[in-house]
């Protein structure tokens, strides 16, 4: 399990072969699972399938993540806005240093 303490499931995909629409075959709770399905399913030259593994999350984590995610962004505007400032000012001194060479 590549996410420690969430659950993983499996979903297998068809591809439609003429306009390339998806259609869900189903969901599976293991790679076995999976398997044992493809093996009973008829397929023919041409069929193309997708397995896709999905990560189960929690309104728990999900609210952690957008709370640290909304700190994060805090922090980017307010340095953001520091930088913003500090070149304005750099940008006022420079004016002023070149008014005062050519008085």
């Amino acid at each position: 399990m590549s996410h420690p303490g969430q659950p993983e499931y499996f979903t297998i995909t068809s591809i439609d072969q003429y306009d390339g629409s998806p259609t869900v075959i189903g969901i599976f709770d293991s790679m076995r699972a999976v398997s044992f399905r493809l093996q009973r399913m008829y397929a023919t030259c041409g069929d193309e399938y997708r397995v896709e593994c999905f990560h189960v999350s929690n309104a728990e984590a999900e609210a952690r993540e957008l709370t640290e995610q909304q700190v994060n962004r805090a922090k980017y505007h307010m340095e953001e806005k520091k930088k913003e400032e500090a070149v304005k000012e750099l940008a006022e001194i420079k004016a002023n240093q070149e008014e005062d060479e050519a008085a």
